[in-house]
């Protein structure tokens, strides 16, 4: 399964590579959207924001984002691949894109056959956080406060199969705990029930809560990464609080029509690549906790099939599936 998922993605991003019948000079014509399959104010709408500010300048071309939420991004993923491959529009997808194929035997859109990837854009580590006056400080903390009170505590997610929800599914079952999920409209509305008390705990992607963890308002007790969060250096990993380690990093990027001309695909992975690296996005991304990922059609095709399957087994180990 595996290499046939790479084979596809390598094929499709080869397809990019070739020798373009359409002149990149006629491109764009008109302004560009960005559709994102979650709400405003989430992690993937702080990045494609930025992002598309920089593309805009460089393109000289306006680049809008645009919001349509639903369905664990489904619904925007499904809008771009009816749309005209004709460079207008593409989808700012995030790690839902691979996982849902893993979570559910019918999927609205095929990523590898409805879309084509056109590069990677940023990653960043998943927070656990809880409200300020929550009794622990830590996983290890966490943990035994769950332990004692099995499915007595709530946790909020921005939808049933975000990556959010599947990979604080995972750190539950592997640590031997219990707790009730709560699914929400988006990770802003999920901040919300946890601030309101509707919920007691939720992982989001570290630049969504960073603020209200700055003010006090909320507290972070460890990261998914292997490494620290550089923004919040005093912050455990699960690795450090002595969890099982869970490789939940969330990751964003920029999908097309699957007939879109290649020699868009490629103008448009240059000007991500030039974007993602330039200084001022450099330090937005820093501020926010995230880095780059741009690359290539290519490489970000590659990984992207090597995350389909790695979703997959996860899935599958864990018996996660939806339907």
């Amino acid at each position: 399964m595996k290499h046939i998922q790479r084979r596809q993605a390598l094929a499709m991003a080869a397809s990019a590579m070739a020798l373009p019948a359409w002149s990149q000079s006629e491109w764009p014509s008109k302004p560009i959207v960005l559709m994102l399959g979650f709400a405003a104010g989430g992690p993937n709408d702080l990045v494609s924001r930025a992002l598309a500010l920089r593309l805009s300048d460089q393109l000289k071309h306006q680049v809008i984002v645009e919001n349509r939420p639903g369905a664990n991004g489904n619904i925007a993923a499904s809008a771009v691949a009816r749309a005209a491959p004709d460079g207008s529009m593409f989808l700012y997808n995030s790690s839902s894109l691979a996982l849902s194929p893993a979570l559910y035997s019918k999927n609205i859109v095929d990523p590898l056959k409805d879309l084509v990837p056109v590069n990677g854009t940023a990653a960043l580590p998943l927070v656990c956080i809880v409200e300020s006056s929550f009794p622990a400080n830590n996983f290890r903390e966490w943990a035994a406060h769950l332990r004692a009170n099995p499915g007595k505590f709530n946790y909020g997610s921005p939808g049933i199969g975000n990556l959010a929800h599947v990979a604080a599914a995972i750190i539950l079952k592997a640590n031997g705990l219990n707790a009730v999920h709560a699914p929400y409209k988006g990770s802003s509305e999920a901040i919300q029930g946890l601030l309101g008390g509707s919920t007691q705990f939720q992982l989001d992607s570290v630049n969504s809560p960073l603020s209200l963890i700055k003010s006090g308002k909320l507290k972070p007790l460890f990261v998914t990464s292997a490494q620290r969060s550089p923004v919040l250096p005093d912050v455990q990993t699960l690795v450090e609080g002595g969890s099982k380690p869970i490789d939940a990093a969330a990751w964003q990027g920029v999908m097309a029509p699957a007939r879109t001309p290649p020699a868009i695909v490629q103008r448009m992975a240059a000007e991500i690549s030039k974007a993602m690296n330039s200084p001022e996005l450099k330090a937005t991304l820093s501020a926010q906790g995230a880095y780059s990922i741009a690359s290539t059609p290519e490489q970000y095709a590659s990984f992207f099939a090597d995350e389909l399957e790695r979703f997959k087994k996860t899935v599958d180990d864990f018996g996660l599936k939806l339907d």
